[in-house]
Formats: structure tokens, C-alpha cells, sequence
């Protein structure tokens, strides 16, 4: 087969869609000497592996954004078996099968982050009507996931494939020693208010003060750069052991979960979970959230809160924090939970789903140079 993977979001590596393009890609080529790949970037500063059935194929527009890219991207590479967007969008021509990856439904159930409507996303949904329509297949990375894609959208359960995430285990591992310093609650997020971090604020300003003042407060991501989880801060008193460090490079990212006490994921809502996992291969225990897909993804290795009380978010915290017994006992299960995990895993199952789609069709996989 052919297959073309339009990986747009390579440019946005710091959050999870632009992590599972690049590894799911360099995934692949380590599983599938078979088949043939066009993987299309957006720019040049995204180096791969080089892999002699892999083309990776640098496409530049200079005054167009991502909606014009990846309709005109898959036009200028000829045909193929199989289009991939490994994100939730869709093509107004294709010339062959096309698949999507859709991470979540947040934007059904949660009004406040439906894009807004503006001429770009008119002119795309004229140009191309019914996506449902266009869409031979969707991959989702969670049971919960498929199961709320299945309730919202207009596709047959056969139309469905769920392929989990993984872990880099090479990156993504435990320190060799633990640093001597200040102590701190981790946790990592982005700016969607699903992710809920107000709560932990919450939590942590309620934990008894000889407690709360031996630990600082550590929030990585785009969430720092709310106005609201600022003032939520200031008016608990946390100023002075909170620290936000925004946007990490892996490297620092990496460092943070493997000196963290904890970390604490208290998201309303996720289509998979992937800073759980993260933090698990770190050796970092993980209290975090028993909503949608983070059950599946933690199993029996995290602590599970209900996100919309903080109470009994401060209690498990302050039971984690005053035990190194706990702490260890977490550690242990998060590292053995995080060795499920593997991208060549996912990788394998997506290149099922890519052969099941055109086996539907009844076309043979035709040869190419």
C-alpha cells in the first residue's frame, strides 16, 4: 500500500496531538518495512528517521494556514491506498481511503470549545459537505473514547478502531537519583478549562498548613498563562510556593515528573490521558481524575478522585504527601502500568486498521516506486 500521513500538527509538539503524529510515525517505520509512506510536513525542522520506504515530503504554502495545507497537501503526491490526518479534520477530495485520527469528543460536549465559526470554517464546510460522508475511517485512542465518537457521530461501530497510545520508555523513565530540594506537587496542562486545575488550587491551599507548607505547587503548560488560575492562586495564599513554569522542552519535562512527589491530573475530561502515562514511566506516583478515558488509561496504578471535589482531592494528597510508604507503592505500580504502553504497539494496530480499510473496498494494494 501507499499511504500518506499529512502530519500538520508536528507543529505543535508540546501537546498531545503533535506527540502522537511524531511518534506514531517514527513507530511505524521501526514496525512496517512493507508498505510504502509520503509523510507530509509543514516545515523543514522536523527530523526523522531516514527509512528507505519512508518519503518525508516538506509542503510550504506562503500565505495559507492549516485548512488550505491539508486539502491541497495530499493533491500534490499522486495517488494512494490510504490518507491519514492524524487529528480530527477531514479532505474535501481524496484519492484513495481516507482515515482520521479523533482524539475526543470534547468540542460535542463541552459547548465552550466549539471553535468558532468564521470564513475559513465556512468555506471548509462548503467545500466539504458531509464529513461523516467523506470518512471511511476513524481511529480513536480509548475504549471511552469509541464509545463517545459512537453516540455523537453518524458512523458504524466497524467504522471505529481504537489504537492506545504509548511510551517512549527511553525518555520517558526514572531518574537515577532524585535531586536534593524543595519537594512539589506536579502538574501538567494545558489552557482548555476541562483540564481543571482550579480544583487542585483548591485542594492544595485546604491541606493542613504544617503540610502544605513543606511542599511547593508546580504547574507546567499552557494553563499558566491563565488570568484565572493566577488570581486563584493570589487569593489562597499560594503566591509564594507556587510556581509556573509554562511550556517545558522534554528534556525539563521529563526532569519535573521524576522529582515530583506527585502529580496530579485532575482533568474533567480526556480522550486518553497521555501526561498520565508520562509521569507513570517517570516513576512519578499519580493521583488523578475518575472521569472518562483516565480509568482505562491509570488501571489499578493511580489514585482515582472524583474531579469535582476538592475535598476529597486534599485528602488523598495529603495521604500521599505524609507517606513515603504510599509514595513507593505507587511508584512501583506506575512503572509496571507504563511497560503496557509501547509505540510499536500502536503503530502495528494502525497499520491493521489502514489494511482493513482498503480490504472493504475490494481494491488490491497496488505497487509503487
Amino acid at each position: 500500500m501507499k499511504i500518506v500521513i499529512a502530519a500538520w500538527h508536528l507543529k505543535n509538539f508540546n501537546v498531545g496531538i503533535g506527540r502522537y503524529a511524531r511518534e506514531l510515525i517514527e513507530a511505524l517505520g521501526r514496525v512496517d518495512q512493507t508498505n510504502y509512506y509520503d509523510i507530509l510536513l509543514p516545515q523543514a525542522d522536523h527530523p526523522f528517521t531516514a527509512r528507505p520506504n519512508m518519503r518525508y515530503r516538506v509542503i510550504r504554502f506562503p500565505f495559507f494556514r492549516r485548512r488550505f495545507w491539508e486539502q491541497v497537501s495530499p493533491l500534490m503526491v499522486g495517488a494512494y491506498d490510504v490518507l491519514h490526518f492524524p487529528y480530527d479534520s477531514c479532505v474535501a477530495w481524496k484519492r484513495g481511503k481516507f482515515v482520521t485520527t479523533i482524539h475526543d469528543v470534547k468540542p460535542l460536549l463541552f459547548p465552550e470549545l466549539r471553535p468558532r465559526t468564521n470564513l475559513n470554517s465556512r468555506i471548509e464546510d462548503w467545500l466539504v459537505g458531509d464529513r461523516w460522508q467523506m470518512i471511511d475511517q476513524v481511529i480513536t485512542v480509548s475504549e471511552h473514547s469509541r464509545r463517545d465518537v459512537l453516540a455523537h457521530v453518524p458512523l458504524r461501530p466497524d467504522q471505529v478502531s481504537v489504537t492506545p497510545l504509548g511510551l517512549d520508555a527511553e525518555r520517558f523513565r526514572p531518574a537515577e537519583q532524585r535531586h536534593e530540594g524543595r519537594p512539589y506537587v506536579l502538574c501538567v496542562a494545558g489552557s482548555d478549562p476541562t483540564k481543571n486545575v482550579g480544583v487542585l488550587i483548591e485542594a492544595f491551599a485546604a491541606l493542613p498548613s504544617e503540610l502544605r507548607h513543606r511542599f511547593d505547587l508546580v504547574l507546567a503548560g499552557d494553563v499558566c498563562k491563565r488570568e484565572d488560575i493566577r488570581a486563584a492562586i493570589a487569593r489562597t495564599g499560594l503566591s509564594a510556593q507556587s510556581k509556573l513554569v509554562g511550556l517545558l522542552s522534554d528534556e525539563a519535562l521529563v526532569t519535573y515528573y521524576q522529582q515530583a512527589t506527585v502529580f496530579v491530573f485532575p482533568s474533567l475530561y480526556e480522550g486518553f490521558g497521555l501526561p498520565v502515562l508520562e509521569a507513570m514511566g517517570c516513576g512519578c506516583p499519580v493521583i488523578c481524575s475518575n472521569a472518562a478515558s483516565l480509568p482505562e488509561v491509570a488501571g489499578e496504578a493511580a489514585i482515582l478522585v472524583d474531579p469535582r471535589r476538592a475535598d476529597q482531592l486534599a485528602q488523598e494528597l495529603a495521604r500521599v504527601l505524609e507517606s513515603t510508604d504510599v509514595q513507593a507503592s505507587l511508584r512501583a505500580r506506575a512503572l509496571a502500568r507504563s511497560k503496557e504502553y509501547v509505540w510499536e504497539r500502536t503503530a502495528r494496530q494502525t497499520v491493521a486498521v489502514y489494511e482493513r480499510t482498503v480490504s472493504r473496498s475490494g481494491r488490491a494494494a497496488r505497487r509503487y516506486q
